[in-house]
């Protein structure tokens, strides 16, 4: 059975910033199998199935390969992008909460509620986690969101060499037997507003995300928070690469990116 889809590359800036793939259905999703040779075919670890509520509202539910995904940024802006290219819409609602709209520039917008970020200490368990060319890295700084499967966020301050920050190698078995919290690392160029992340949740099938936006609800408002800082840009420092950028509203964080359609429903 042949089954319609659309392949979208969200967090897309050219030829050496690829962003993440999404698989974008509509209505309902394939049988596993199907979803697995999807997979595998086009080289991506997430799909996501679009329901309409009324003219403006939409379901967006998102699944890498074992779970179900609980905020899916880079999902729902390839969502948002297939609705807008198949319609004269430019601004919908997404579970209810996140509003999409089309830019003049025709990057997708996702508005989403901010989430708290709470400094504290990194912990102990760090110390063989981060590795380049045989050398141990901890980060200096950590924030934590408030739900116990959320966020760790690490920083590295000062930075650490653009090339060794890409570099870093991640013992996810570490990660895995300490916290149930998706790992993000950053590090933020104040001088130029740009901020560089990698992100890890291999507890969830994840070993390392190409690009993700939905974690920047948080990360935005560490940075603001920081940084005294409400604008900036994001690079993604995965081996596909990111780009976005980022604006912090009073009780929301929008996210800006590019999102390049593959194939044709």
């Amino acid at each position: 059975m042949d089954i319609s889809h659309q392949l979208i590359h969200v967090f897309y800036k050219d030829e050496d910033i690829l962003g993440n793939p999404a698989l974008v259905f509509f209505d309902s999703l394939p049988d596993i199998n199907t979803r697995l040779k999807l997979f595998s075919d086009n080289r991506v670890a997430t799909h996501c199935v679009v329901k309409s509520l009324n003219d403006e509202r939409y379901k967006v539910r998102c699944f890498n390969n074992k779970y179900e995904i609980q905020c899916c940024g880079h999902g729902m802006i390839a969502a948002a992008k297939v609705l807008f290219a198949l319609g004269e819409k430019s601004q919908i609602t997404i579970n209810n909460v996140i509003y999409a709209s089309y830019n003049s520039d025709k990057t997708i917008s996702l508005s989403l509620p901010r989430l708290s970020a709470q400094f504290v200490s990194p912990p102990d368990w760090l110390e063989d986690m981060l590795l380049f060319n045989g050398k141990t890295y901890l980060p200096e700084k950590a924030a934590l969101s408030d739900k116990n499967d959320g966020y760790l966020l690490l920083e590295f301050d000062p930075p650490l060499a653009i090339d060794v920050f890409r570099g870093l190698q991640v013992d996810s078995e570490i990660i895995c037997v300490n916290t149930k919290r998706a790992i993000v690392l950053v590090q933020f160029d104040q001088a130029k507003q740009h901020l560089y992340t990698r992100y890890f949740a291999p507890q969830y099938g994840m070993e390392e995300d190409s690009a993700t936006g939905s974690v920047m609800r948080f990360v935005g408002d560490y940075i603001e928070k920081k940084y005294q800082c409400s604008t900036f840009a994001v690079s993604q420092c995965s081996a596909q690469g990111g780009y976005m950028k980022i604006e912090c509203e009073a009780e929301r964080i929008v996210i800006s990116a590019d999102a390049k359609m593959e194939s044709a429903l």
